[in-house]
């Protein structure tokens, strides 16, 4: 963007801080598709990709009183994008550690006792999750969340088959040791 443009967002973020819906919705207009095109890639998913937009916009709504003019709005809202996929990313692995956790256990024990050892493993997948360098979260988002190939992982990542190997390798250690850490397996 062009120095005018950037005064202009800048302008419009500060309307926005505001309370400003015209301003709202230019940066909607301005951000929109490439926040779509940009989720898309993350979840390969439309329809998952077009609710994380939808978040991220009413998210900017609800958090506009502590906007800074001066900080870069592009890179707030595709940090905020970005995210909203790791937390949907984390929801999912809980969601499938449950799944599994019940189909192992079925027909076994009572309601309150597979809730509190489901929120202490869900509590633990958390821990684990959240500890991980960036770029392993990453890898292992798009190979057990997404369902992506290590070689199309490479190719996105721009990387070796045997280096996306190696950060599925740790991060399934790394949940393996937090969980035996704690008598879970």
């Amino acid at each position: 963007m062009s120095t005018e443009n950037d005064e202009f967002l800048a302008r419009n973020v500060s309307a926005l801080k505001m309370g400003d819906r015209s301003a709202f919705e230019y940066i909607y207009y301005c951000f929109v598709t490439r926040l779509y095109t940009f989720a898309r890639k993350m979840v390969h998913n439309e329809d998952d990709a077009e609710e994380i937009v939808q978040e991220v916009f009413v998210k900017l709504w609800e958090r506009r009183q502590f906007l800074d003019p001066a900080q870069n709005i592009s890179g707030y809202l595709f940090k905020i994008a970005k995210n909203i996929v790791y937390n949907k990313a984390r929801h999912q692995v809980h969601e499938l550690a449950y799944g599994k956790y019940l189909s192992e256990n079925e027909g076994t024990g009572n309601a309150t006792e597979e809730q509190i050892n489901y929120e202490e493993l869900s509590h633990l997948l958390e821990e684990a999750f959240t500890t991980m360098p960036p770029t392993r979260k990453q890898v292992f988002v798009m190979s057990r969340i997404e369902g992506l190939s290590n070689s199309e992982i490479a190719q996105r990542l721009q990387t070796s088959n045997s280096n996306i190997e190696n950060h599925i390798n740790k991060a399934l250690h790394d949940i393996r040791r937090k969980l035996e850490r704690h008598k879970m397996i």
